[in-house]
């Protein structure tokens, strides 16, 4: 196994230790994606405009994760001696956890064990459909 196979994995991370900064708190995004939402959808209410911003933000959590998960996924191929998900998971979790510990120490944002769980879920649906997808090869 090269070094270099670790590195799109690697870069991803750092991606995802940028995202859990001040920059990408929820009044950042807000600023760019409420008044987006507000023009997308002139007659949704406030309220279901604040609930779209905090669901774009959390199908953000799954969608980097599952990246993530894959990156990792194509970095350890499976062996006989461990399941080819079982370290790639590993990985994501203990990532997550750690981005989670970051947001604790930025101003604008927070440490969240739920945002934990969903980033683990991210990462498990992305493994289990590239499970699926190589069972399914002849």
């Amino acid at each position: 196994m090269t070094a270099l196979r670790f590195l799109p994995p690697l870069v991803w991370t750092g991606c995802i230790g940028w995202f859990s900064s001040d920059a990408w708190s929820a009044a950042r995004t807000g600023s760019l994606l409420l008044p987006l939402l507000k023009q997308l959808i002139p007659w949704a209410t406030p309220e279901l405009i604040e609930a779209l911003h905090w669901l774009i933000r959390k199908a953000a959590h799954l969608v980097e994760y599952a990246i993530l998960a894959g990156l990792w996924r194509r970095t350890f191929p499976p062996s006989a001696r461990m399941p080819a998900w079982r370290l790639p998971l590993t990985l994501c979790v203990l990532t997550a956890a750690l981005d989670e510990l970051h947001q604790a120490t930025t101003l604008a944002r927070g440490a969240s064990a739920a945002d934990v769980l969903l980033d683990s879920a991210g990462a498990a649906m992305a493994l289990v459909a590239l499970g699926r997808r190589k069972a399914k090869r002849p």
